[in-house]
């Protein structure tokens, strides 16, 4: 038998940090029916006690686990080889470190915000506070699976990218790689009310968005901090991203334009595609993608406009699949041995 085969012959038991939250929801989704994963316990502070699937009915028949509290999991963690976290910003940050610690066999993938970039300062400056674990920072691999593929399968702590911070890169990271990346680069994006987590707020809760539309954080968006640290370990050309992000009257779903000045379509396509190509969840479009045909998909689908003087990339992905919980398994995969896909092709629902 190859270790390839080996590998997928294998099977890991892993847990869930905050599975109750939007992005904790939808990593359920995949945990439940990956072939190669155990799921052991769930995590939730607000519903512990209560039925993974009394809170989260799509799961009925898939899981028997019911939500626990953090600090009432036994000191072995029930014997898991993978911890998945899915907290809010500035919590991760006092978890994994004291895990992590007492528990040197485990591995720790992070889909929240605090291990994204080696900078205690930017840090500081995009989340709003001093961060407690700096020296752990330079510890973590950024899980942008597509140019960090061969980084992974070594990591034993993995900080999976922001939403929309994956459908910048995935536009951006090929120009950045042929040294086209230079000088002022302009994006919008389009986000969906679940990526304001399930917590209704004035400006996020979807019945105040679902006839509205406007921009919020514009040039100041705390994803920036990692698209710009990532963009820059590509290039030694200077650039700056102006990116205004905008609140969209959908509940799923990222669609980013981005603008390169002085590249023409051609070129900005011919470079895309020569990057991804056999890449099994990026595809193309010739103009414009429809969000909902990535809505509660992995994959992501990026078009084209523009001539021979300008060109834009548009990027749609679902925030909670591909920019959040998919890219995670994604990482998972490729950190124990898997085939990169493992858990992630099921079929999209119809559309009407």
């Amino acid at each position: 038998m190859t270790p390839a085969a080996a590998a997928q012959d294998a099977r890991i038991r892993a847990g869930v940090i905050g599975g109750s939250g939007s992005i904790g929801a939808e990593l359920l989704r995949y945990l439940c029916v990956h072939p190669s994963v155990d799921l052991a316990w769930v995590t939730a502070h607000s519903s512990a006690g209560s039925r993974v699937s009394d809170v989260l009915p799509n799961l009925a028949g898939y899981t028997e686990l019911s939500f626990v509290r953090l600090d009432e999991l036994p000191d072995d963690l029930d014997g898991v080889q993978a911890v998945l976290v899915a907290l809010p910003h500035n919590r991760s940050q006092e978890v994994i470190p004291a895990l992590a610690e007492r528990h040197p066999g485990i591995r720790f993938i992070d889909l929240g915000g605090d291990f994204r970039t080696p900078d205690p300062q930017g840090y500081l400056k995009h989340y709003g506070r001093e961060h407690a674990a700096p020296e752990w920072l330079e510890r973590f691999v950024y899980g942008f699976t597509e140019f960090q593929r061969e980084k992974l399968p070594g990591a034993r702590l993995v900080a999976s990218p922001g939403c929309f911070a994956t459908s910048l890169l995935l536009g951006l990271a090929p120009l950045a790689g042929a040294g086209m990346l230079r000088g002022e680069v302009f994006a919008t994006g389009v986000t969906g009310s679940s990526g304001s987590g399930n917590e209704p707020k004035k400006t996020t809760h979807h019945p105040e968005r679902a006839t509205n539309f406007r921009a919020y954080k514009a040039l100041e968006h705390q994803h920036m901090l990692e698209v710009e640290g990532f963009l820059s370990t590509l290039t030694r050309e200077p650039f700056h991203v102006n990116f205004v992000p905008q609140s969209g009257p959908f509940v799923r779903g990222i669609f980013s334009t981005i603008f390169v000045p002085g590249v023409a379509r051609a070129t900005l396509e011919d470079t895309l595609r020569a990057a991804y190509d056999g890449e099994p969840l990026i595809t193309f479009s010739r103009a414009s993608p429809d969000v909902r045909l990535i809505q509660g998909t992995p994959r992501a689908l990026i078009g084209f406009a523009g001539d021979s003087r300008q060109g834009a990339a548009f990027v749609a992905l679902d925030n909670l699949g591909k920019g959040g919980a998919s890219q995670a398994v994604q990482s998972l995969n490729r950190m124990f041995g898997f085939d990169e896909t493992t858990g992630l092709m099921g079929l999209p629902g119809g559309f009407v």
